[in-house]
């Protein structure tokens, strides 16, 4: 079975915000980027994670553009965190009990390595199902059975 840090996004790759980001620069980011999430940092730590989810919220809400997310985010609910040495499915289980669609990855040491996203999970199920008859190891790798 795959493990998280065989297809998390890498921390260097995820796409960053501060609590000072307007809704309009993070909307943006996410625009352009193609991405349905960003996370929050504070002297390069991260401290919550802002989605398209938050932003529809805002527009519900009639939450001015020029706002700062870190006045509007629920700063109390923290940030969810799974392990990298978990599988898919047990990551797939984290997101369902939390109901959640994102989650910072962390090492053994608590240290955040990367981000991953219900989507991710999604993918490695497909990708299994195109593998058959062969396997993929925990680094996501497709093998020969022995």
């Amino acid at each position: 079975m795959v493990l998280v840090k065989g297809f998390m996004v890498p921390l260097k790759s995820v796409k960053k915000c501060q609590p000072s980001s307007t809704v309009e620069e993070v909307l943006d980011l996410m625009m352009e980027s193609h991405i349905s999430c960003l996370v929050i940092v504070v002297n390069e730590r991260p401290t919550g994670i802002v989605t398209k989810t938050d932003m529809c919220w805002c527009y519900r809400n009639k939450i001015p553009l020029d706002s700062q997310v870190g006045d509007i985010m629920p700063w109390t609910a923290g940030i969810k965190r799974i392990r990298d040495n978990i599988d898919r499915d047990a990551a797939a289980k984290f997101f369902e009990k939390h109901h959640v669609h994102h989650a910072l990855v962390v090492d053994e040491n608590e240290v955040p390595v990367g981000l991953i996203s219900a989507l991710d999970i999604a993918t490695e199920v497909a990708k299994d199902a195109r593998a058959w008859p062969w396997i993929r190891n925990e680094s996501g790798r497709v093998e020969m059975p022995s």
